[in-house]
């Protein structure tokens, strides 16, 4: 039986919304302590009907949230804004990364399990979505701290000339071939550069494309499986 739950606020960031019938929808957030979660959302009628704050992406707060043990889904008394979006609205590129970035996270973490952390860096990089001029960068910059920030940085070579990554092991190898799950130089360079503090380095699209596929096949490996992030395609188009 699930756990009951009574929380007077809590910060959350939709990732989901799915239409139940008229009137109700069943929506996936992250929040910042209950982790990834369920909520009820009933959107009103008239002038109280309320959809245009449950979008992928959306930053609230939420008042009152309670769940009794037995029932699946949160349930909530208020839902209020902490931030809206004008420019993710206006631009087909930021509505792609956000999207991308919260069908990501979606599908990387368990539900209800706590990450704080995971949370901040989400909302950061969100916050970027909205406001920097160059947003090209931001999903593949975000999966690089994200990889750091879960301990799963591969260790750097002790080899010369070592500079091929498996992205199945995270070892070091020598160039052998093209396999897919070997990240060649210079992406396996760049792709340790994400996981620090700057990215010092400049790329063309083709390279950055390869470069974000070897970010969610290394995320895949050492997870255990990552299923197919659908947005991924649409977010490459519109950057072409």
């Amino acid at each position: 039986m699930a756990e009951s739950i009574s929380l007077d606020c809590e910060p959350c960031i939709v990732l989901s919304v799915l239409p139940y019938n008229d009137g109700r929808r069943v929506v996936r957030v992250l929040g910042e302590t209950l982790g990834m979660v369920a909520l009820w959302v009933t959107e009103g009628r008239g002038k109280n009907r309320q959809v245009g704050k449950w979008h992928p992406g959306a930053m609230l707060e939420l008042r009152g949230v309670s769940r009794k043990g037995s029932e699946g889904l949160v349930r909530f008394k208020e839902a209020r804004r902490t931030h809206i979006p004008i420019a993710l609205f206006q631009d087909v590129r930021r509505s792609a990364v956000a999207f991308f970035l919260c069908e990501l996270v979606a599908k990387l973490f368990p539900e209800e399990i706590a990450h704080p952390e995971v949370y901040t860096l989400f909302h950061e990089a969100l916050t970027r979505v909205e406001d920097e001029d160059q947003v090209g960068w931001i999903h593949a910059e975000f999966m690089g701290q994200l990889i750091a920030m879960m301990g799963l940085t591969p260790a750097n070579s002790t080899m010369t000339g070592a500079d091929v990554l498996d992205l199945q092991s995270g070892e070091w190898k020598h160039a052998m071939g093209t396999a897919e799950d070997h990240l060649p130089p210079p992406l396996s360079h760049w792709f340790m550069s994400l996981t620090g503090d700057n990215r010092q380095f400049t790329a063309t699209f083709s390279e950055r494309k390869e470069l974000i596929k070897g970010q969610l096949r290394y995320l895949g490996h050492q997870l255990g499986g990552l299923r197919e992030i659908k947005s991924y395609e649409v977010l490459e188009q519109v950057f072409e």
